[in-house]
């Protein structure tokens, strides 16, 4: 046998043992992420009566990436006789599929009956899903993320009641009557007036929203009204994502380094420098506003800085005299924070 057809054959060899090797990798890799213990997941069931004024739910933390390992159910019921109507937004964003079949990080909806259960659909991925009529008075919705990859922003989907005749109901503030605190609860579930509106009339919601800036009884029009052409409404939507972004945000801080670094035994020059840290407050911008949320941080970074420092050194033959003073370069970490979130009670901890 040649040198080279030995070659030839050794080199197959190797690539086989290679491409084996790899292959049982991958294999060892899902079997990993298909064996995710129960008992790791965080679980938790919430129950949701439904009124005419609807509502909303969304992954955790959205629009931002959803945490790891959580199993949450959504049971919406409505009163007997009546179906619910669902609506994804948009903005929708999960893990990926693996071979057109979501594995891994997904949100299901299932219709629910005394007799039967009837999975609508499980979906991941970026396209959102549709909108969707029930067949009975109760849907579960169901979202799942195993404990590796998430994405951003997770889902959102908003809930109505239908009729009998498998239409919408046109008004929902005509048939229960709500208080202003409960109006205020409804707003804060909302992002844009689009969304409030529709949730309000579903029939006549882009009616509504056009004859914002035109409407002709009122004695003051405001400057909207004479820009209506430009579709100013939209201000509306920006001031109040302003408020979400804004409001619990790094901001500078002096410190002081003898009690930043909690140094009885120093001095330092200069005494004070300035921080970024997390500041503002969680009083509107989130569904549960009310709730006790505060602004902390999500994400921080320690910074160097050189900073001149005096420590005296007694010893024995110094006691009795004043010590002299002898200035040193010394290096010092600060904690400044990079991102700022929300946090709130109902949020799985950390």
């Amino acid at each position: 046998m040649s040198a080279a057809v030995a070659f030839q054959m050794w080199m197959l060899l190797l690539l086989g043992t290679v491409t084996g090797i790899g292959r049982a990798h991958v294999s060892n890799t899902r079997v990993m992420r298909g064996n995710t213990r129960r008992d790791d997941l965080y679980c938790k069931e919430e129950n949701i009566t439904i009124t005419p004024m609807g509502g909303v739910i969304h992954s955790p933390r959205y629009p931002n990436a959803y945490p790891r390992n959580v199993l949450l159910s959504w049971k919406l019921q409505a009163l007997p006789g009546r179906r619910i109507h669902l609506e994804f937004d948009g903005h929708f964003g999960l893990e990926e599929a693996e071979n057109g079949v979501c594995r891994y990080d997904f949100v299901e909806v299932e219709d629910q009956s005394e007799t039967s259960t009837i999975i609508w659909g499980r979906w991941c991925g970026q396209k959102a899903p549709p909108s969707l009529h029930s067949k009975s008075n109760t849907l579960r919705v169901i979202f799942k993320s195993d404990d590796y990859f998430v994405a951003k922003p997770g889902f959102k989907v908003y809930y109505s009641l239908l009729g009998t005749s498998g239409g919408q109901m046109p008004a929902a503030v005509t048939e229960v009557p709500f208080s202003l605190d409960d109006l205020d609860r409804t707003i804060a579930a909302y992002d844009t007036v689009e969304q409030l509106l529709r949730s309000l009339s579903p029939d006549t919601w882009r009616q509504d929203l056009d004859s914002i800036y035109t409407q002709t009884h009122m004695h003051y029009r405001s400057r909207a009204y004479h820009l209506a052409s430009r579709y100013n409404k939209v201000d509306l939507n920006r001031l109040y994502d302003d408020v979400k972004r804004y409001s619990c945000t790094p901001r500078n801080y002096s410190v002081n380094l003898r009690e930043e670094l909690r140094t009885t035994n120093a001095v330092f020059f200069p005494r004070c420098l300035l921080v970024k840290r997390c500041g503002g407050n969680c009083g509107c911008g989130s569904y549960n506003w009310n709730s006790g949320c505060t602004c902390q941080a999500s994400k921080t970074t320690l910074k160097l800085y050189e900073v001149l420092k005096y420590a005296p050194e007694v010893t024995l033959h110094q006691r009795h005299r004043r010590p002299r003073l002898r200035w040193v370069m010394d290096e010092i970490f600060l904690t400044h924070h990079e991102t700022c979130e929300c946090a709130c009670p109902s949020q799985r901890p950390r």
